[in-house]
């Protein structure tokens, strides 16, 4: 099981397993059920079957294929969604008595519930409940199997026996937030199948995430700094905040960093630069004082993100985006681990006179309709002394960026390479023209497509219906194999807007241009991967259109550290 962290490709692993040995059941296994998490549905129900898990009696592949029709009628509606949930639960039932145990039981009674099968499924939760064997002891495995035996007593209508089991299962594994955070999306999702309440599930939900944010100012009287830190405090505590991502300027940022640690939550730093810019830019020229600080902050960081690695050039929109990226991370971990997102912001109450800053960031927070909480702050007007240089005249731009290219197109035979392009390149070039918002700049170079959105709504769209497009092709029909895919990489990012002095075309380049092309390699066929910052975008702005399910990172590259990548799907 690929955890958080680790690195990509599972999918790759997975082949690469096979080709050696022919058997690696571990690893397929892996493989699609990362597939499965990130939300690739289709992708990973085909790579279950080449893999060999449809054909396995394992029970961990029985019970992957449940999971994997289980995802499908959990979209679907009806009849379909009626059907998928019955092969679902056959699946679960064949998991159970192949050395399932309780588990599959538990999921098995769990879809009859959504099959319109309520006696087989109070059937099959009493038997759950009846499985021989005491609860299993502490941590993980102790808490899933409470777990399963509380959701097993909700179906059978024991609320409060069920109730009394879940506080057993969380006192098991207390800080297992994402283990909790997917017992809290089944048992949901039955409250709503039988229209139960829900109160009673809040013992699951994980602290808050969130993005704070604030003024820079110079060293304040102590009994001042220590009136506003107590006040933040008690913001932390009311809105049980576990998670918090934000810069580390001097000020009102720091104050934050401290307050969240203090309190004993995860701090992730999102800096706009590169830290020895960041702070003769941010930090020192409020008081020497301030960059102790921040390096004891940076210290107990649980991660640091950067928005640009270069020093500062004048250019106030990397600040901006270096913000918006924080705000990205911290509502797509409260979307992870199902819980909620808040912004909260020290503020005197002044518009903003540039694209960054408290202002914006509350603005911007703002549209999105999550809650907020603002510590109104006296200060005087900003020091011009103090304040970061006027933006420089910059031929830069925050764009959105598409790589694509087509697996198995270097193993093509030449006589095949014209109908490639008549009939996939010639498909590509029909979708994009297509598109209510095309791109603003194009390049391609044999089967490469690179594309340029101003907006990263656009360039997901793009990215779909290009798969789309692809999926509907007769490959067959023209002499060309069909496991030809395209593999899609997106970024979000600033870049350098130039003309190319050999071309005189407009050329787009820069070090995000080079993210964009490094997660197209760890795509898996048929796929779109998108960064964590273009994910972020997305589920700030456009979370009724884009789903972004976290996959893994990049493989590691030689000077070119991993990132995490998340795959692109339709609501």
């Amino acid at each position: 099981m690929l955890r958080r962290g680790e690195h990509l490709s599972a999918y790759d692993l997975a082949r690469r397993a096979l080709d050696e040995d022919g058997h690696s059941l571990t690893l397929a296994h892996a493989a699609v059920l990362s597939l499965a998490r990130a939300g690739a549905t289709d992708f990973a129900r085909t790579e279950f079957v080449r893999l060999g898990l449809a054909v396995s009696d394992d029970p961990e592949a029985l019970s992957l294929g449940g999971r994997l029709l289980k995802d499908v009628a959990l979209s679907a509606e009806g009849a379909r969604r009626r059907a998928f949930a019955r092969a679902s639960a056959r699946a679960y039932v064949a998991a159970a008595a192949s050395g399932g145990g309780r588990y599959g039981l538990v999921n098995a009674a769990t879809m009859s519930l959504l099959a319109g099968d309520m006696g087989q499924a109070s059937e099959l939760a009493t038997g759950a409940i009846d499985l021989a064997g005491q609860p299993a002891g502490q941590g993980e495995a102790g808490y899933f199997d409470r777990a399963s035996r509380a959701e097993a007593l909700f179906l059978l209508g024991r609320q409060q026996a069920a109730a009394d089991m879940l506080t057993a299962a969380v006192a098991q594994a207390p800080g297992s937030l994402s283990a909790h955070a997917s017992t809290l999306r089944q048992l949901s999702m039955i409250a709503a199948e039988i229209g139960a309440p829900t109160s009673w599930l809040e013992i699951l939900r994980p602290p808050a995430t969130a993005h704070f944010t604030g003024h820079m100012f110079t060293a304040r009287e102590p009994g001042e700094e220590a009136a506003l830190k107590a006040r933040m405090a008690d913001l932390v505590r009311a809105q049980r905040i576990g998670f918090g991502y934000g810069g580390l300027a001097a000020g009102a940022d720091i104050l934050w960093a401290e307050t969240l640690l203090a309190a004993g939550g995860e701090l992730h730093v999102v800096a706009p630069l590169g830290l020895a810019s960041y702070v003769e830019t941010s930090v020192r020229p409020f008081g020497e004082r301030w960059v102790g600080r921040f390096e004891a902050c940076l210290a107990r960081a649980a991660s640091v993100r950067f928005a640009a690695r270069d020093p500062y050039a004048g250019d106030d929109e990397v600040f901006a985006y270096a913000s918006r990226f924080a705000i990205g991370c911290a509502i797509l971990r409260a979307e992870g681990l199902s819980t909620r997102a808040v912004q909260v912001a020290v503020w005197d109450g002044r518009s903003a006179a540039g694209p960054a800053g408290a202002s914006a960031d509350i603005a911007y927070w703002r549209e999105t309709g999550r809650p907020q909480a603002i510590l109104p702050f006296e200060r005087p007007a900003p020091d011009a002394a103090l304040a970061a240089a006027s933006p420089a005249t910059s031929e830069r731009g925050v764009k959105a960026m598409l790589f694509i290219d087509v697996r198995g197109f270097g193993a093509l035979h030449d006589a095949q390479v014209p109908a490639f392009f008549e009939v996939i390149m010639a498909g590509m070039a029909e979708a994009i023209a297509g598109l209510s918002a095309p791109p603003e700049h194009v390049e391609t170079w044999g089967d490469g497509v690179f594309l340029v959105f101003d907006q990263p709504s656009d360039a997901a769209e793009a990215a779909l219906v290009l798969l789309e497009t692809h999926r509907r092709l007769n490959l067959r029909a023209r002499g060309l194999p069909r496991h030809l895919a395209l593999r899609i990489g997106g970024h979000y990012g600033p870049v350098h807007l130039r003309v190319n002095p050999i071309t005189g075309a407009q050329a787009v380049v820069g070090a995000h241009v080079v993210v964009a092309a490094r997660i197209e390699p760890d795509v898996a066929p048929g796929a779109a991967y998108v960064s964590e910052a273009m994910a972020g975008i997305l589920a700030t702005r456009h979370a009724d259109r884009f789903r972004c399910g976290y996959v893994g990172r990049t493989s590691p590259r030689k000077s070119f550290p991993p990132v995490s990548i998340f795959n692109l799907s339709r609501r």
